[in-house]
């Protein structure tokens, strides 16, 4: 996540969202519902990246107890497991997320990988799935062992403190399980969802066909 720095890159990023947005809310990419939610996508963007910067200058011990878990449960399974990649995507406090996780597992634990799905690098493999009822791509790990898990920090009302959001994935159901995950947060933190990059190749009113009438 980074600030907007002109005129140009705000349009681009408008463009952007809307085609992204399109999937998610189910509408056509000029639709004024669409317009609305990527421009507060803009004004929430800002307000992330200024809470990020100042939450980063606390101590680990003011840090903590501002993080809420979403399921207790889920959190000790996870502190038990021995899985070295945790898997995100660009949204909420995504920054923070290395540090909630590193100050939440035992010290004796060696660090997890956090990995993103929505970033590229040489060490990336494609994935293809269906979310949203489209094709799209994210990327995973060239590793051959499968990730077992999905973490998200989501920002709370106020913007200073934040919910963490744990999803187990299993190996036996490792697709549906990822296109539940992501379909889901995606769905319940979509105005923190910083897509900066097209999750498809055109706006949802030109590929599926429920929305081909409203070009």
């Amino acid at each position: 996540m980074s600030l907007l720095s002109d005129d140009t890159e705000k349009d681009r990023r408008l463009s952007i969202l809307r085609i992204n947005l399109s999937y998610v809310l189910h509408e056509s990419s000029s639709s004024a519902t669409v317009g609305r939610f990527a421009k507060q996508l803009l004004v929430n963007a800002r307000a992330a990246t200024r809470a990020t910067r100042r939450i980063e200058t606390w101590t680990d011990e003011r840090f903590l107890p501002t993080i809420v878990i979403r399921d207790e449960r889920v959190l000790w399974d996870f502190q038990r497991d021995a899985s070295p990649f945790v898997l995100t995507i660009d949204l909420g406090a995504s920054s923070l997320l290395h540090r909630a996780l590193h100050l939440l597992l035992p010290s004796t634990y060696p660090a997890k990988t956090l990995w993103s799905v929505d970033r590229w690098s040489a060490e990336a493999r494609s994935y293809s799935c269906t979310l949203f009822r489209a094709e799209t791509t994210v990327a995973l790990p060239a590793s051959s062992e499968i990730p077992a898990w999905f973490a998200l920090l989501v920002f709370r009302p106020g913007w200073r403190s934040m919910l963490l959001d744990l999803s187990r994935l299993s190996a036996a159901t490792f697709d549906r399980d990822l296109v539940r995950t992501l379909e889901r947060v995606i769905r319940d933190y979509t105005d923190q969802w910083w897509c900066w990059r097209p999750w498809w190749p055109v706006p949802a009113e030109k590929a599926l066909p429920e929305l081909q009438g409203e070009r």
